[in-house]
């Protein structure tokens, strides 16, 4: 009986060294699926970790299709409902004749505020009163319009610069940039290839682009609504010609290439 116990033991041990062997091979299959879903190498097939950063760029310079302006008013009484009645009369009256030049509604915004100057120096009343400040933006689409706009405006006495601003108007700006992103995607690609001649590398696939794109067309700056009591209301100039010249549109484009 002891014979044939023995003579059956080393297959048992066979048969268990087996089951070890494909538990421990699952377990390392097992592994080697987890490390491949976690690194993902075919993602990156075919290029290295070695990368270019170049920045393209374009300007578009070209003539605006809006003209802005600004124009501020002052209006000083002791009596402060006189003061209101001067500044809204006025207001009422320069709006209205806006119209009739043909700017539309919604191309005139209006704001008024005032503050009494007796509240910074109570002990003078030579220098109380009310002070209100008037002020009219008006956008105008075409260069014809603004000259009448401006030709107006400086019948109206008002404080500052009424010369218009032009700008881009959304339109025209979208089409600006559509094509100063087409000038500057080109510069960068040229500009990259180049860089790969000179330095020995070629230009593998994009990792990343950012882009942007900027105004620069000189703008004025606005009269400050809270111009101060002492400050002398300036007589308006005489009308001139309106001379938009060019505005100019800035836009870049920054990509980063794989390198081989």
């Amino acid at each position: 009986m002891s014979e044939e116990h023995s003579s059956s033991t080393p297959g048992k041990n066979r048969v268990n060294l087996n089951l070890d062997l494909r538990v421990v091979v699952g377990v390392l299959l097992l592994v080697i699926i987890a490390m491949l879903a976690l690194w993902r190498p075919w993602t990156t097939a075919g290029t290295s970790d070695r990368t270019v950063e170049v920045k393209g760029e374009a300007t578009v310079k070209t003539e605006p299709d809006e003209f802005a302006f600004y124009p501020n008013y002052q209006y000083t009484n002791t009596d402060r409902e006189k003061a209101l009645a001067e500044a809204t009369k006025k207001h009422a009256d320069i709006v209205a004749k806006l119209k009739e030049l043909g700017v539309a509604d919604s191309k005139i915004k209006s704001d008024l505020s005032g503050f009494e100057k007796g509240m910074y120096y109570p002990v003078d009343d030579s220098r109380a009163g009310s002070v209100y400040t008037s002020t009219i933006t008006v956008t105008v689409g075409s260069k014809d319009q603004a000259q009448k706009v401006q030709d107006y405006l400086v019948t109206t006495s008002p404080t500052g610069n009424v010369t218009p601003n032009g700008t881009f108007s959304e339109g025209k700006r979208k089409e600006l940039e559509a094509q100063a992103r087409d000038e500057a995607t080109k510069d960068d690609r040229k500009k990259a290839e180049q860089s790969g001649k000179n330095l020995g590398f070629k230009i593998g696939k994009v990792k990343s682009v950012s882009d942007g794109a900027g105004f620069d067309g000189g703008i004025r700056p606005m009269m400050a609504r809270g111009v101060a009591v002492e400050d002398t209301v300036m007589s308006a100039p005489a009308s001139i010609s309106v001379q938009p010249g060019e505005n100019e549109l800035h836009y870049s484009v920054t990509v980063v290439y794989y390198v081989r």
